[in-house]
């Protein structure tokens, strides 16, 4: 809004120059004045310009600066002073709220030629519109009282980033006798008796036509409004944060009006349509089709067939598909031997192609179009849609805000619900590529590096990193396409695909490559162990996806061991990890959005999806965003920043034979090699070398008798009498038959055989983490909603009209925020106080000193559990350190005095032999509920493993909390 703290910064540059308290501006023999002493506004009412009411004239109200600066424009472009005047007052009369309207414009001869409204910025010209489209409201009241004004115009101006911003919206109040005569029962505007008749023509035949341009473009005189040719330069700009703020607000509006739920489908055509725009851009600048004229210009008819003309040579042009469009022109000439006579047959079969090619849902159907009146039907929601962008430009230099904004919130409540995508905001985006260590890949390298995102969505990604890498490949002189044609996508739902690649266009990047399909299957141009960058956030939780991988497919991947070929499983984004072995580079480095289960879930896919991780990759940083990161879906997300192991032959295999070779007892020289490995393992468990090694190799419990004292060990030798098949040897027919003394030695191999599997696991994934020369970087998020906004920069608003992503601070775009992540003003710099800076540096190996807020370094190490008996590899971003606890009482571990067992699964109903006890049956007071009671028909083998006895104590696990219960009986 324009007020009076920036009112003078604006006349100064339109040019006004000041003298003590005055700003003036001459145009020849027109002075416009500004006295800021005295707050007056001075128009040249000494060459005629008429001021009939003086309120207009100060500084009370900011709606007085637009009317200023409006005068100020129409004087520039050529308008004579003495055709204005300001606050004209009517007469009231019949159908007229009277009033006064803020300017009148007057033609040569004296008569009314245009009328304007004027309403600051935002929301009140908005409002206004609104209103006008609703029942005509101050403008056509005004033109109910000087009836012969040819044009009205709502008008605001702003003052945005040092730059003047107008909307305004023309209204052609003129009969056109074209028009009229396709329905002599039309009501004319010379015939309206009062303003709601006036309105009713606007809204019913010409069905509320207005444009966005045609007074003060270059191309249009004094004078002479309106326009039928519309030029890239003087119709369109760039769109904006003004823009952004109401574009998602005023598409919704319209799909609500015309009563369109079908929103994902709805986003489809709008994409469609983006991409008729990208071709109308690039073909027409000097005359463009991307545009609704209005019914005096224009019919649905022709304005659809030019949406599928430009529809076509976009999906040939941009995205190298073929489909079938047939022009009016190649209908007629299919005639040309009855060219020039009169044949009905030719008519008829011309009929038939237009209700062929017009009825029948397209690219552009918001609605079903299967016959005439549904297609008109479409086509008015069609020519909103094509208003709404059709003064704006899309192409740009450098990555549009509008997309990442935008996606977001046309796709929260369609695509990603149903198929387990997040889309990552900007600045997630800007703060994951702006982490890697680009200017190292581009340095040290004399070809590109290849760049991939093997879940792209709507390329925000893909974008991000092209724009961040454009100062560095400059400032090494080399060729910017080359880089930007080794930039790769891949998406399989082909309608993102379709945005991914329009949005590359619109971005000045179009040599990124977009491919069409599943990253989890193996594509011809897809190389394994190719990629030096990969940057992505992988749908979580699909139902089914393996069903859609082939049998050659599954066998790549060593998950299916978990899983089972035909599993429903919903777990891809393991998958799209393990997929990162297939597809990184030695030393390749990757930034991925998991979500945090993957840390700490305990289901066998889990495990073997951080074996993989831990066995294939350096984990330079593990970054926590918090559960606003995705807005309404909650989601806890972690970032894992990686590094492809660059050794080969891979050191996961090397450390595997020389675990192995240690548990034979293998030696050289009657000592260990890599005895160090060992030695470093002995002092993080706590257990003295040689000790240890007394495990190599041994068939005797004997010698093991120390070692068997440790509490880790006495926790495997009880997990091991404990478990579910040592229990059911013991009750064996074959066991029970062979002497005490075989039993023993069985029983002592086993053991022996268990506590080298265990052991030969934990110390094999402690050389592995050990080997890893830099400390991982972890980044822990706040909890608070509070906090989180100002670590993340933004949050998420679910307010009607005014939803998705508000970035904080009051900031219009990702560049003005404030976060510890990055500094958005200049990603180029190292910034030590940025989270950014610190997990970059971490990759290269240097330190950054101090850390910034919210990071601490520790060693992979330390975020493994060795302590217990299962050993399932959660990493834990915050490990306990051991608690002494004072007691007067010993000290014993809790698997001393209790046996643990794990609970039964299975379906209960209302009827059965045998009461199930639920999480839910038990009270926040750990008390054991009788109402609502379940049943099971368990055989005789469940019911005496699992029945439960007094003084049991039960932990009901799931849930967020659990419940604990004394069982006392039923």
């Amino acid at each position: 809004m324009i007020t009076k703290n920036n009112f003078k910064d604006l006349l100064k540059t339109l040019d006004f120059t000041e003298e003590g308290n005055t700003l003036q501006k001459s145009d020849g023999e027109v002075d416009l004045k500004v006295d800021f002493s005295k707050q007056r506004l001075i128009y040249p009412e000494d060459k005629g310009l008429i001021v009939s009411r003086r309120d207009t004239c100060n500084f009370s109200h900011p709606e007085n600066f637009v009317v200023f600066e409006c005068v100020h424009r129409l004087l520039e472009k050529g308008y004579k002073p003495e055709h204005l005047e300001l606050e004209p007052r009517w007469r009231v009369g019949r159908g007229a709220s009277g009033g006064r309207a803020d300017i009148l414009v007057r033609d040569h001869e004296n008569n009314p030629l245009l009328i304007i409204e004027c309403k600051t910025a935002g929301d009140e010209f908005h409002k206004a519109w609104n209103k006008t489209l609703q029942d005509g409201d101050q403008l056509f009241s005004y033109a109910q009282q000087i009836r012969k004004t040819q044009y009205l115009c709502l008008y605001a101006s702003d003052f945005v980033e040092n730059k003047v911003r107008i909307d305004q919206r023309i209204i052609a109040h003129r009969d056109d006798e074209n028009v009229l005569a396709q329905d002599e029962t039309s009501q004319s505007f010379a015939e309206a008796a009062d303003v709601e008749d006036r309105y009713t023509v606007w809204r019913e035949i010409y069905q509320l036509g207005h444009a966005e341009n045609g007074i003060f473009e270059k191309n249009v005189q004094a004078y002479q409004i309106g326009k039928n040719k519309h030029t890239l330069a003087e119709d369109t700009k760039i769109i904006d944060a003004v823009d952004k703020e109401r574009k998602y607000h005023d598409f919704r509006t319209i799909l609500r009006k015309h009563n369109i739920a079908r929103r994902e489908h709805a986003f489809e055509v709008l994409v469609n349509l983006f991409l008729c725009k990208l071709v109308d851009e690039e073909e027409n600048q000097n005359d463009l089709q991307f545009y609704w004229k209005g019914v005096t210009y224009d019919n649905y008819f022709d304005f659809v067939d030019r949406l599928q003309n430009l529809y076509q040579k976009g999906m040939r042009k941009f995205l190298n598909e073929e489909i079938s469009y047939i022009s009016n022109e190649q209908i007629d000439n299919a005639f040309w031997t009855v060219k020039n006579r009169r044949n009905a047959t030719k008519q008829q079969i011309q009929r038939y192609f237009r209700e062929l090619k017009f009825f029948s849902n397209s690219a552009f159907s918001f609605l079903d179009t299967h016959n005439e009146a549904l297609f008109k039907r479409n086509a008015k929601v069609l020519s909103e849609v094509v208003q709404m962008w059709q003064g704006l430009r899309l192409k740009a230099e450098v990555p549009n805000q509008f997309l990442g904004d935008m996606f977001e919130m046309f796709l929260d409540d369609g695509v990603k619900q149903s198929e387990g995508q997040f889309f990552t905001p900007l600045p997630i985006c800007k703060f994951i590529v702006a982490s890697l260590p680009l200017a190292q890949k581009i340095s040290e390298n004399t070809e590109p590096p290849n760049a991939i995102d093997y879940a792209c969505g709507s390329g925000h990604f893909l974008n991000e990193y092209a724009h961040q890498i454009k100062p560095l490949v400059k400032a090494s002189y080399r060729n910017l396409t080359d880089y930007y044609s080794q930039i790769t996508g891949i998406e399989k739902e082909d309608r993102l695909a379709k945005v991914a690649k329009v949005a590359a266009y619109m971005h000045g990047q179009q040599q990124i490559q977009i491919l069409d399909a599943d990253a989890l299957t193996s594509h011809p141009e897809i190389q394994r162990e190719a990629y030096d960058i990969l940057i992505a956030n992988p749908p979580f939780a699909v139902e089914g996806f393996l069903q859609t991988l082939n049998d050659t497919d599954k066998k790549e991947y060593q998950l299916i061991q978990t899983t089972g070929e035909k599993s429903n499983t919903d777990n891809v984004e393991c998958f799209f990890l393990e997929r990162l072995r297939h597809l990184m580079a030695p030393g390749g480095v990757v930034g991925v959005i998991v979500p945090s289960s993957i840390l700490s879930n305990t289901e066998a896919v889990h495990n073997r999806t951080r074996e993989i991780l831990l066995q294939f990759f350096d984990i330079v940083s593990i970054a926590e965003l918090g559960s606003g990161t995705f807005g309404k879906t909650g989601t806890n997300t972690v970032v894992l920043f990686l590094k492809r192991k660059t050794q080969r032959p891979e050191t996961a295999e090397h450390y595997r034979n020389r675990v192995t070779d240690f548990f034979e007892g293998d030696t050289e020289n009657q000592a260990y090699q890599d005895e160090y490995l060992i030695k470093a393992y002995c002092k993080h468990i706590e257990i003295p070398y040689q000790e240890y090694i007394k495990l190599f190799a041994q068939t005797s419990l004997d010698p093991l008798s120390d070692l068997l004292e440790y509490d880790i060990f006495k926790d495997y030798k009880q997990a091991f009498s404990q478990s579910t098949k040592i229990k059911n040897l013991k009750k064996s027919k074959t066991y029970k038959e062979k002497t005490p003394e075989e039993q023993s030695e069985e029983l002592t191999q086993r053991l022996i055989a268990y506590l080298h599997k265990i052991e030969k696991e934990k110390l094999y994934y402690f050389i592995l983490a050990h080997q890893q020369e830099n400390r991982v970087l972890i980044v822990n998020a706040p909890n608070t909603k509070r906090e989180q906004k100002q670590f993340l920069g933004y949050a998420w608003s679910e307010r009607k009209g005014d939803e998705g992503i508000k970035y904080e601070g009051n900031a219009k775009t990702v560049n003005d925020i404030v976060t510890p992540l990055f500094n958005p003003k200049d990603l180029s710099i190292d910034d030590t106080t940025k989270i950014n800076t610190a997990i970059k540096n971490n990759f290269i190996g240097e330190i950054t000193d101090p850390l910034p807020e919210h990071c601490h370094h520790a060693k992979l190490t330390d975020l493994l559990n060795f302590s217990r008996v299962d050993f399932d590899k959660i990493i834990n971003l915050n490990p306990q350190q051991n608690t002494n606890i004072e007691t007067q009482w010993p000290l014993v571990r809790l698997g001393e005095v209790v046996e643990t067992q794990y609970g039964y699964t299975a379906k209960a109903g209302d009827e059965g032999d045998v009461r199930y006890l639920r999480i839910t049956d038990i009270t926040g007071e750990g008390q054991l509920k009788n109402t609502n009671k379940k049943y099971i028909n368990p055989s005789e083998q469940i019911i005496q493993d699992y029945t439960l006895n007094p003084n049991d104590i039960v932990i009901a696990r799931s849930g967020s909390t659990g419940r604990m219960l004394l069982y006392k009986g039923i």
